[in-house]
C-alpha cells in the first residue's frame, strides 16, 4: 500500500509510515530475541549433555587399578584352546 499518493489515507501518510516503523521494528526486534534464545538454549542444552555424558562415564566405566600387576610372580596360564565347531552343512544350491 503506498499511502504517500493522492486519495483517503493522504492526510494520515507520515502516521501511516511511523506506525509501520515501529511495527517493524517491533517484529526485528522479536525475531532477535528469539534467535538468542534458541542459541542459548541449544548452549545450555549441550553443556547439561556433556556434563550428564561425563558423569555417566565416570560411573559406568570399568574400575581402573592404581597398581599394575606383576606378571612376574603370576603362574603361567594353561589353559586349552576351545574346541572347534563342527561345520555346518552345506545344501546345494537349487538350478
Amino acid at each position: 500500500m503506498n499511502f504517500d499518493g493522492p486519495g483517503p489515507f493522504a492526510p494520515f501518510a507520515h502516521f501511516a509510515h511511523f506506525a509501520m516503523m515501529i511495527v517493524g521494528g517491533l517484529l526485528w526486534l522479536f525475531m532477535l530475541l528469539v534467535v538468542i534464545a534458541l542459541i542459548f538454549l541449544l548452549v545450555r542444552f549441550l553443556l547439561v549433555a556433556t556434563k550428564a555424558a561425563q558423569i555417566y562415564v565416570a560411573k559406568n566405566s570399568p574400575a581402573v587399578s592404581s597398581e599394575t600387576p606383576n606378571t612376574a610372580s603370576a603362574a603361567p596360564a594353561t589353559t586349552t584352546p576351545p574346541a572347534k565347531a563342527a561345520p555346518r552343512p552345506r545344501t546345494p544350491k537349487a538350478p
